[in-house]
């Protein structure tokens, strides 16, 4: 009876230790702090839509009144172009992101956006 649990309990040690990772996990892609809604425009406090998130369906003329200091990513889950600028009230270096894009780093710090459907755009 204890040659019997004592080679149960081998053989159980045994399975545990090839089941088992022995090297660290593999990092996951960074994924976006909460889902762009369907028919939004999201920006991201930081680079690969993570940190705090706004989301628009008609713009902003400054990202701060959403809490966020500027937006270093987008998620355009849109079907249409959206504009963003570098400085608020639409003014500064000014970058187009694509319809139906997803994430995408935007290379800088942009304070306003608005959509393609907007005259300044």
């Amino acid at each position: 009876m204890r040659k019997s649990l004592f080679a149960t309990a081998v053989a159980a040690a045994a399975t545990a230790a090839v089941l088992l990772p022995t090297g660290p996990a593999a990092s996951s892609p960074a994924r976006p702090s909460a889902t762009c809604a369907i028919d939004h425009f999201c920006l991201y406090e930081n680079a690969n839509g993570t940190g705090r998130r706004g989301s628009y369906m008609k713009g902003t003329d400054d990202v701060k009144r959403q809490g966020l200091r500027a937006a270093r990513s987008a998620w355009n889950r849109t079907n249409q172009y959206w504009c963003v600028w570098s400085q608020d009230e639409y003014r500064g270096t000014k970058v187009i992101v694509q319809p139906n894009e997803g994430l995408k780093n935007l290379g800088g710090a942009y304070r306003s956006a608005l959509p393609a459907s907007s005259i300044r755009c």
